[in-house]
Formats: C-alpha cells, structure tokens, sequence
C-alpha cells in the first residue's frame, strides 16, 4: 500500500471508531505555575447547629473543613444570632476536622412570626462580642443571606437595593467598631436569575464602599431539565467570576468603591436549590458539577467558596440523615488531598473536563468524564510518571465502596460519569 492510500486508510479508521475509543489527550504542564490551591474554596461548607457533626465525626473526618459559613442559608433569616446559637456553634467546632476559617451571617430579615428581631447594627455588635466570647476567630462577616429574596419569597416588597444597602452600611460600621480587622461581605445574593444580578448591580452602585468580599450563590437548576444541560451550568461559575469582577472595576456602575480592591466569595452554591429534590444533589451529576465549581473558583481567584451544604441537610450535604456517603462525599474527600499550586492542565476533549495541582515533585491531575460511556484519554506530561489513579462513580459511592483503582499508565480509560484522580512524580 502507498502512502497516501494508507493515510486514507487510516482516516477511515479513525472516523469509523467508535467515540468511546477515540482517545482524548490532556496535557499537563508542571512548570506552568498559577494560583495556590486555597482550602477555603475547595473545602468550604455551610454549617448548621442542625447538623449531626459529633455522630458523623469519623466519616468526616475524611473531609477536613477549609472554610465555614453559619447558621447556613437563611436559618439565619429567622433566627437570632444568640448566645445560644454561637455557643452551640463553638461548642461543637473542636469536633470539625480541619481547622476551617470562619464566615458568621448577621440577621437582616425579620422573619415572619411577627415576633421582634435581633437584626439592627446594634445586634450585629453584639453577635461580634459573643462569637469573641464564646472564642470564635471570625474573618468575615456577611450582611444577611439572599436579601433580593425577601420580597419575591417572603412577600416584603419594601426589600430593595436600595434598603439593604442601608443596613449593609449600618451593620458593617457597627461590626467594625467591635472588630477593626473584620472583612465584611455582601450582598449574598441567591441564584435567581437574572433578578439577583440586578439586585447585586443596585447594591454595588450604592454600597460599594462598604464591603470587602462581593458575594453571591449559584443554583442553576431546580433538580429538573436533562443531566447534561445541567452539567453544561458549569459555565455560569466562570462568567459570573468575570461578571462581578467587571463590575467592581467600572467606575459608572461602582461610583464609590471601584478604586478599592474587592475580594470574591460564592456563599452557596449547589447544582439545585431544592432541598427537597435528591436529583443533582444527592448523585453523580450533582457531585461533579460541585467539584468541577469548586476547582474552577479556585483557579479563579475566588477567596471564599462554601458548597451547601456539609452534612444532612434533606438531601443537600455530604453524608445522609444515616451517615451514608453520597457521591459529593467522594469528591469533596479527594478535593481534601489537593495542595501546592495548579499548573497547566487542557484537555481537547470538551466533555472531559481536567485540572492539574503541583507539589514539589508530585502533581495530580483531575480528571472529569462528563460522558455516558467510558472515554479513553492519553495523559501527556512530559518525563513525569503514573504512580496510580483512583476513581469513583455513582456505583461506587451508592454502594459505600472504596475508591477505585485504575492501571498506572498514561493511557487510561475512564469509567462512564467517573471521577478520577491521576497522581504523577518526576
């Protein structure tokens, strides 16, 4: 055979091959340096007094806290933030594994039972002075939870911008009469769209000269729709990274605070808001859309990022009411054992998606296969080798299994819907 018959010959081959074997490459390179891997963002959590943390200690002792954002959601919309309630809180802390920095929500709404509210800069100060008693180490504290909610949801119309920009600007200055290294964030707008960002626009033209940390949520379904328009939502965690971050610097639409520097924080984010609903929670698509989030704020400068939620919260959270793990669970625990800084790491197959994080001589690479059917992928990395892959999907985790394991080469096939965890050393 001649050969340009042979070339021909072997495009039809290739064309011809089923896409399951066509491989993918993903190239990584170790000496392209970019940001420090911040456990704030990939083991960031919302906690509850609600969650069941001394019953569940050892499993979660697998999947050390980074970061922590109570009461959690708009538990702190109805409820006061007491010297029970933060007492409880640090009651309970020593038993959450891994020394997590600390986000506190003061109160801004007033709840609905009629009954006053602890929701005044005066109440705010005095949050501070109890979280400092009880022996709380508070980095930031957060103006409210979803306050573009309270209209729509709660059926208080009065709620606009531009009030919450008030209290935000009342509490902020009482919080920093009591702790003057307090970062204040805010406005920690829900996942609506596109009304939150709306409100999150109003807020910044009129308080952007009060916060620290701009801050809002990400809930891009509602547990319905197709599982890979859900996956595909991943992208609105990168535009709304360079949304906000276009914002704060444009002097016409953030008068008073563009010069200042602004720090970034998702406070709550999930594949689906509902609770209620296990879809895109309590499975596999939930569990790589959260790690796939969660590993592109990181990579995107983001300081803060809390994943609702971390335990036993319906069907929300990283373990079940019986302590079983979930396939969030798994993602989260090897999120846990990532450190150093990520280098280079593109995959020319868009359905796989891939992050590589740097050690010294060790790197580990992060391999998402968002297909139904299993994806043969070629590592290149240059003179590194496999030391081994690990892997897990839905099967895996339903079944309670550990984690499983894949040949050490450079060429390898992945699971349909799998995780995988490829470390390599120099």
């Amino acid at each position: 055979m001649n050969t340009c018959l042979f070339r021909s010959a072997l495009l039809a081959a290739l064309i011809a091959m089923p896409p399951a074997l066509r491989a993918a490459t993903v190239t990584v390179s170790p000496d392209q340096a970019g940001p420090a891997v911040p456990r704030a963002v990939l083991g960031g959590f919302n906690y509850g007094n609600w969650m069941p943390v001394a019953e569940q200690r050892e499993a979660l002792a697998a999947v050390p806290a980074g970061a922590l954002r109570f009461p959690a959601g708009n538990a702190g919309d109805d409820a006061d933030l007491d010297a029970a309630s933060l007492g409880a809180f640090a009651a309970v802390l020593p038993l959450v594994p891994g020394r997590p920095g600390l986000m506190v929500q003061t109160r801004v709404y007033q709840g609905r039972d009629g009954r006053p509210a602890a929701n005044g800069p005066e109440d705010a100060a005095s949050a501070v002075r109890l979280a400092r008693e009880h022996g709380l180490d508070v980095t930031y504290w957060e103006i409210g939870n979803e306050p573009d909610l309270y209209g729509p949801v709660r059926g208080d119309a009065s709620w606009t911008a531009e009030r919450y920009c008030a209290v935000a600007r009342a509490q902020a200055a009482a919080v920093r009469r009591e702790q003057p290294s307090a970062l204040i964030a805010g406005p920690a707008v829900s996942g609506a769209v596109p009304s939150a960002q709306h409100f999150l626009e109003a807020f910044v033209e009129r308080c952007g000269d009060v916060i620290d940390v701009l801050t809002w949520h990400l809930y891009p379904t509602e547990g319905n729709g197709t599982d890979e328009a859900a996956l595909a939502t991943v992208a609105d965690v990168d535009a709304s990274v360079a949304r906000y971050r276009a914002l704060w610097t444009d002097p016409k639409r953030n008068p008073l605070g563009h010069t200042r520097p602004v720090r970034l924080g998702v406070t709550e984010y999930g594949l689906s808001w509902r609770t209620d609903r296990p879809r895109f929670l309590s499975d596999q698509v939930g569990a790589m859309w959260a790690m796939e989030s969660a590993l592109r704020l990181a990579r995107g400068g983001v300081e803060v990022a809390h994943y609702f939620a971390y335990t036993t919260t319906g069907f929300h959270g990283l373990l079940d009411v019986g302590g079983a793990p979930r396939p969030t669970y798994y993602a989260f625990r090897l999120l846990g054992g990532l450190s150093g800084r990520f280098v280079g790491a593109a995959s020319d197959d868009p359905s796989l998606w891939a992050h590589a994080v740097r050690d010294g001589d060790d790197v580990s690479v992060v391999l998402l296969n968002t297909r139904t059917r299993a994806a043969a992928v070629k590592l290149d990395a240059g003179a590194l080798k496999v030391r081994d892959a690990r892997w897990f999907d839905a099967r895996i985790a339903d079944a309670e299994r550990p984690l499983g394991i894949l040949p050490a080469r450079r060429q390898l096939t992945l699971p349909p819907r799998s995780v995988t965890l490829v470390r390599l050393r120099r």
